[in-house]
């Protein structure tokens, strides 16, 4: 090897899966990045974002000195300042807002890296030793309503242990394996389609994976647990479900028994608008062809106001035919970190720390009961906006943000940022001048995960990872466990001396170093199998499966899941459909971009470089709209522009759009933001998900003067 080049090998964090990778060092400069071929899940596969690394991090626009508002907030006008003014002005400032009004009073919130890159540990226990109970992220349009709705109904997340590779019946649910999540299933989906599995695909859009699938059930976006719950109809009705089973190790299975028969196929084709035959062919296929398993992704069906349920329904699909806890089903693999893991620092219950009449005090628990029930970290967005812009129930005054762009990632927009614009402070750390880090006061220029240490364990099974550090940050780049190390120290607050120590922290379950970890690469621990028979039963209320949930019950809630129709649809509201007659899907994921990260990276932006609307070729024809015409989408909160893609693989009533769009246009964050477009009132009365599919709209065409074109 020459003088001056070496490699690294570590983990991508440009998206979810963390992927393994090699970087190619030389001189100190990252040059390139490839797959690893010895890593258990990606194998040597790396998508676009992961080979864009290098482009990343030298970014002529990436920010790389701490800077201070001296304008109007927005006006865009800053002053170059030092960090340890940065950091004094921080501290000061929220020590400030907590003794005038309260700890409550500021929220602390991360972007994606809080999961990917295992940054909610560290957040956690900074913001339960500042006393604040109130954490801001998107996981109740995320992965929460899966979670959730999986462990109140069998004890763990059947999300999390997909063993895809062993199956030999794969159902994808409203889940594009080929562009989210790629690193982590697509190549174990491959490997059991070539062995023969039978693949079903629930989506309202033909993607990859449908035109290959034995079913594809196109369904009415929103309707989900209808669906789901004719499928259990079938299933039960036709005794196809795991008698032993279901006779030892379910609860409430005759109540589930009556309830699905106002199920039947012929009444839900109506409501989902997939054929009684094909819900019929595709329950028996799913419940003759174990193990089976099912992968519904953190979007598809965590994004509508019947999420939970929904996600029990199916969590029931998959435990009444056996499919628990058995290689090539959903296995529960455990949490290696305990407490410390990064999903689980996400709940009070990992810190203990945090005052009763504190956790009292968090914004949305008394609206959504299940976040109380639950310990979760989540003040709900929703609920933080009236803090801020009205004073209910308290006043909000001062945030800190570890990255995130919530005024492109988070529903209702315009309401975001008109908060975000009447904080009295605002400090936000980041890569690059987004939307929302243009409203801050404050603004610090964080290290890349390219240039950190870390213990990845998130959504890895039964895997720890060590993420070694590739290069050194730029001079005044620092990363956010440092940034929040100095600001405890500056406020008092015991907590870790160092990032080494953080790190050491996260692995105290297993028992070794991060030096350790880093020597070693990984920690797999092993693999066990149906231990509901070695523990005596599950981790519910009931020790069973929870078909009929008494504690849902308990809390308020449906025992056993119905179909609640969209807030907006042809049938809630026949009326508002005349208006707005088209079906809208937000949220379709683009695969050289992770929500609105790297629009300003060009390699990429050759992958993908406009905001695409998808609309079906008879649609689009009675609409006078051409391939490749700009186009306006309109619902009851505002109005924005895409460019048209004429696509046949969807219903000629509805239209599939991405988010994350705001780089490159003036105004871009309302202007390209499909954020402007969605509904932030009607909501999941459990957790507070959203109805970002299944919105009613129009579409018509934009003249190009109009459209901002040349």
């Amino acid at each position: 090897m020459q003088e001056g080049y070496k490699k690294v090998r570590s983990t991508c964090h440009s998206c979810i899966p963390g992927c393994g990778i090699i970087g190619h060092i030389k001189n100190g400069k990252l040059v390139k990045i490839e797959g690893d071929l010895d890593h258990p899940n990606s194998r040597g596969t790396l998508c676009p974002k992961g080979v864009a690394t290098p482009d990343m991090i030298y970014q002529p626009e990436r920010l790389k000195y701490p800077v201070k508002r001296v304008g109007y907030r927005g006006e865009g006008k800053w002053e170059r300042i030092s960090w340890a003014e940065a950091l004094d002005t921080i501290a000061n400032r929220l020590g400030e807002i907590k003794h005038n009004t309260g700890a409550e009073s500021v929220v602390f919130s991360t972007g994606f890296h809080g999961i990917a890159g295992a940054l909610d540990p560290y957040l956690g226990l900074f913001m339960h030793k500042f006393g604040s109970p109130n954490r801001v992220t998107n996981i109740h349009i995320c992965a929460t309503p899966v979670h959730w709705g999986n462990i109140y109904t069998c004890g763990f997340s059947t999300m999390a242990g997909l063993d895809f590779k062993n199956s030999n019946c794969i159902v994808m649910w409203g889940f594009d394996a080929d562009v989210s999540w790629r690193g982590l299933c697509r190549l174990d989906i491959k490997e059991a389609l070539s062995k023969g599995a039978k693949l079903i695909v629930v989506d309202p859009v033909k993607t990859g994976l449908a035109s290959k699938a034995d079913i594809w059930l196109q369904i009415r976006p929103g309707t989900d647990c209808a669906l789901a719950l004719s499928m259990l109809n079938v299933i039960i009705n036709e005794r196809l479900y795991d008698e032993q089973f279901v006779r030892e190790w379910t609860f409430g299975f005759d109540r589930l028994k009556m309830h699905v028969q106002d199920y039947p196929p012929e009444k839900v084709e109506e409501i989902t608008w997939v054929a009684s035959a094909k819900i019929k062919e595709a329950a028996r296929m799913y419940a003759r062809n174990s193990p089976a398993c099912i992968g519904s992704g953190a979007g598809g069906l965590t994004q509508n106001t019947n999420s939970v349920q929904t996600n029990r329904a199916i969590a029931m699909l998959i435990a009444i035919t056996g499919n628990l806890d058995v290689p090539g089903g959903h296995i529960d693999y455990g949490v290696p970190l305990k407490k410390r893991a990064t999903q689980a620092c996400q709940s009070d219950a990992a810190y203990d720390i945090l005052p009763g009449e504190q956790r009292e005090k968090r914004l949305g628990t008394d609206r959504f009961a299940l976040i109380k029930d639950t310990g979760l970290m989540i003040a709900h967005p929703t609920v933080v906006w009236q803090a801020i812009l009205e004073g209910k129930p308290y006043p909000v005054k001062g945030w800190l943000a570890m990255g995130g762009n919530l005024i492109t990632a988070t529903e209702n927009a315009k309401e975001v940022r008109e908060a975000l614009m009447n904080l009295e402070f605002f400090a936000i750390s980041e890569y690059f001048m987004t939307p929302t880090a243009e409203l801050a006061d404050i603004v610090l220029p964080a290290a890349h995960w390219a240039e950190r240490d870390e213990v990845i364990d998130a959504y890895t099974k039964n895997i720890v990872y060590a993420h070694r550090k590739l290069v050194e940050p730029p001079e005044e780049c620092r990363e956010d466990k440092l940034i929040l190390i100095e600001l405890a120290r500056r406020l008092g607050i015991k907590y870790f001396s160092s990032v080494e120590e953080s790190l050491d922290w996260r692995l105290e379950a297993i028992g070794i170093t991060f030096d350790q970890l880093r020597e070693k690469g990984m920690i797999e621990v092993p693999v066990r199998y149906k231990k509901h028979e070695q523990y005596g039963g599950f981790r519910t209320g009931s020790k069973k499966i929870d078909l009929y949930s008494e504690s849902l019950e308990s809390l308020g809630y449906e025992p056993m899941p119905v179909h609640h129709e969209p807030p907006e649809s042809p049938v809630s509201t026949p009326e508002l459909a005349k208006e707005y007659p088209l079906i809208l899907i937000t949220g379709r994921k683009i695969l050289s971009y992770f929500h609105g990260m790297f629009r300003n990276i060009p390699r990429l932006q050759k992958l993908a470089p406009e905001p695409l609307a998808e609309i079906h070729p008879d649609t689009a024809n009675s609409l006078g709209i051409k391939d490749g015409d700009w186009v306006r989408i309109e619902t009851p909160r505002g109005a924005i522009k895409h460019k048209a893609k004429i696509f046949g693989g969807i219903n000629p009533k509805v239209v599939a759009t991405s988010h994350g769009w705001w780089y490159g246009y003036e105004n871009g964050w309302k202007e390209v933001n499909i954020n402007i477009l969605t509904d932030n009132r009607h909501l999941d009365p459990h957790i507070g998900s959203s109805p970002l599919k299944g919105l009613l709209c129009k579409v018509t065409r934009i003249e190009q003067e109009a459209a901002g074109m040349n």
